[in-house]
């Protein structure tokens, strides 16, 4: 005869079965409170007191990490500033690369303006724009040799003259006339048209050439230095009466009186500075720190006197 079983109750009640079945219930795990302090920890591995050494282990390891994090942090950022640095840098490189073009060309570009609008021809600006600087040049390197500004300004001045007599002559025409008048008495025989070149290259010559030979006597330079003075000068003399023989307007004689002013600026200045000579010994001494040496020279001597006298052999 089989005894028959109860059903067996859901879940929610299967401990209440358990109790009037018989069955014993499995104590559930005794809870202690987190404050008792007998209370062992859930997890002993864990929490359980570590060492000196390795607590120190630790540490020096967290700050190890602490610091490699940092660092990276800031490796990251300053890629980021080099990469602005350098998109700054560039763009400033490029402004300044415009800026010095337009230094350039703006005295360029002025020089040729007004060579084509005050001469008639950019030729001209250019030639005069290539003579003040070159000269500016040379003057300045002069003006660095502790040549006086007085004598830099007498030259000018003296050039400037020359240019302004040459720029009347030409523009009053009367080189050519005067060329013109003498080949007709002298060169009868010769067409109009290039007979005051003629008689200005002949002019030329002969006048350079007898200033060649004054010189070299008065310099005695001897006969071949005579001779080779007056070849010299003649073909100078060729070139300026060819440049006296010729009919200008009054552009081109202003034009060429500021072609001679500035060409002979500089070099009067170097004639003159020849002449005088460079003191070098006065331009070592604006380099040379005299009054620190002999201040430290007698601070040096001081000093030895100040010793104490050792003891006498």
């Amino acid at each position: 005869m089989s005894v028959a079983q109860p059903a067996r109750p859901p879940a929610g009640d299967r401990r209440r079965w358990r109790v009037s079945s018989g069955t014993p219930i499995p104590a559930a795990p005794e809870t202690r409170s987190l404050d008792d302090p007998k209370a062992p920890p859930e997890d002993s591995a864990k929490t359980a007191p570590k060492g000196i050494r390795e607590q120190l282990s630790a540490t020096i390891e967290a700050a190890v990490r602490i610091g490699r994090a940092h660092l990276a942090l800031a490796r990251a950022e300053l890629g980021e500033i080099a990469s602005e640095g350098k998109r700054v840098g560039i763009l400033a490189g490029i402004a300044f690369g415009f800026l010095f073009f337009a230094g350039l060309l703006v005295p360029v570009g002025m020089t040729l303006f007004l060579g084509e609008w005050i001469f008639g021809s950019i030729g001209w600006g250019v030639l005069l724009g290539g003579e003040l600087a070159i000269g500016g040049a040379i003057v300045l390197v002069f003006a660095g040799l502790y040549v006086p500004a007085q004598r830099i300004a007498a030259q000018l001045l003296i050039a400037l003259i020359a240019g302004i007599v040459l720029a009347v002559l030409l523009a009053l025409d009367l080189p050519h006339r005067a060329f013109t008048s003498l080949g007709a008495s002298l060169l009868p025989a010769v067409q109009p048209g290039p007979r005051p070149l003629i008689v200005g290259i002949l002019v030329g010559a002969i006048v350079g050439a007898v200033i060649g030979i004054v010189i070299g006597l008065a310099r005695r330079a001897g006969a071949g230095g005579t001779v080779a003075a007056a070849i010299g000068l003649a073909i100078l003399g060729v070139l300026v009466g060819v440049i006296l023989s010729i009919d200008y307007s009054l552009a081109v004689a202003i034009a060429l009186g500021l072609t001679l002013a500035l060409a002979l600026w500089p070099a009067l200045v170097g004639a003159d500075t020849y002449r005088r000579g460079i003191d070098f010994e006065a331009l070592k001494n604006r380099f040379y720190p005299r009054l620190t040496i002999e201040t430290t020279k007698e601070t040096i001597e001081w000093v030895r006197k100040q010793r104490p006298l050792g003891p006498k052999s």
